[in-house]
């Protein structure tokens, strides 16, 4: 399973899970990152993904949202039925559903999420990993920031909060998971932009009643995310030590430096991104360029070096 695809299973599992009513496809296709394509091909990649959620042990639950119209359905998934199936992933598959459960740790969805992760953790021998130190997200406060973010994308209420030292008003059109962090898009003001939620300072409040807006119906999360991948792109040269940063190296090409080193060229769009990728694999990645990048690094590896 790819990682491009195991990312758009969990966006799945989490929405199905966060949601309080029934999810059309339609709802799913706008708000849930992943679904790309013509309405045909997004249909296609639904319902496969549907049956390889069903073949883990997750159970949706399908629904009329009207009863005069039995094909106007919608799913979710029942937070008591919550099953999961480890045993069908691969080593970094895991490594990324972890971090996605431990998210939920504390949160209202507590008791399934440990649940998984005990299942997740009781495989047979452990679960190797390049990374040094694997980020475990499971302060309270983070997971009640989330939920309530899911909440106003369901709902259309705006959302009140502190981001990069100043107040923003936003109106929620969807969340987003990418490289293990979740991110908001909202309309703030006349513009359109993506939120990381781990930025958000203090508490999300709300603003006015719910359903006070529409989300325009020309608006398709995918081709927003496509469009913004696309922007202020710039290339990280890194130096990757021997027989280390074996996930790197399943997506990037590798150049050969030395008996020691290899080098990468990774394109990145996110700077805290590429920033956590490389201090996860500590010494056995080294950033030649560019400068800032670099200098952050080093600015980082101090602090942590002085606690």
């Amino acid at each position: 399973m790819s990682a491009q695809k195991t990312e758009r299973l969990i966006n799945l599992t989490l929405a199905l899970l966060a949601t309080k009513k029934y999810l059309t496809k339609a709802e799913i296709f706008t708000t849930v990152a992943g679904y790309t394509g013509t309405p045909e091909t997004m249909e296609r990649m639904f319902e496969r993904d549907k049956d390889e959620l069903r073949e883990l042990g997750i159970e949706i639950e399908v629904g009329g949202l009207d009863p005069l119209f039995e094909d106007d359905l919608g799913y979710l998934i029942r937070s008591e039925t919550f099953q999961l199936d480890v045993n069908q992933f691969e080593n970094e598959e895991l490594l990324y559903l972890t971090m996605s459960v431990n998210l939920w740790h504390n949160s209202a969805l507590q008791a399934n999420s440990k649940a998984a992760l005990l299942k997740i953790q009781s495989l047979s021998g452990p679960i190797e990993s390049d990374a040094v130190n694997l980020p475990v997200i499971s302060d309270t406060e983070n997971s009640k920031t989330l939920s309530t973010a899911f909440d106003s994308v369901e709902k259309r209420y705006g959302l009140n909060f502190q981001y990069k030292g100043s107040e923003r008003n936003v109106q929620p059109y969807g969340l987003y998971l990418q490289d293990g962090f979740w991110y908001l898009v909202a309309k703030e003001k006349e513009d359109i932009k993506s939120f990381k939620m781990q930025r958000i300072e203090g508490k999300l409040s709300k603003i006015g009643k719910e359903f006070a807006f529409i989300k325009p119906a020309e608006f398709d999360l995918a081709i927003f995310l496509a469009k913004s991948r696309l922007e202020k792109k710039e290339v990280a040269v890194l130096r990757v030590r021997k027989n280390q940063g074996h996930a790197l190296r399943s997506k990037y090409s590798v150049i050969e430096i030395d008996d020691e080193w290899d080098q990468m060229d990774i394109e990145y769009g996110f700077d805290q991104e590429i920033i956590q990728t490389i201090l996860w694999y500590g010494p056995n990645v080294l950033v030649e360029k560019p400068e800032k990048l670099r200098l952050e690094i080093k600015s980082r590896l101090q602090v942590l070096a002085n606690g």
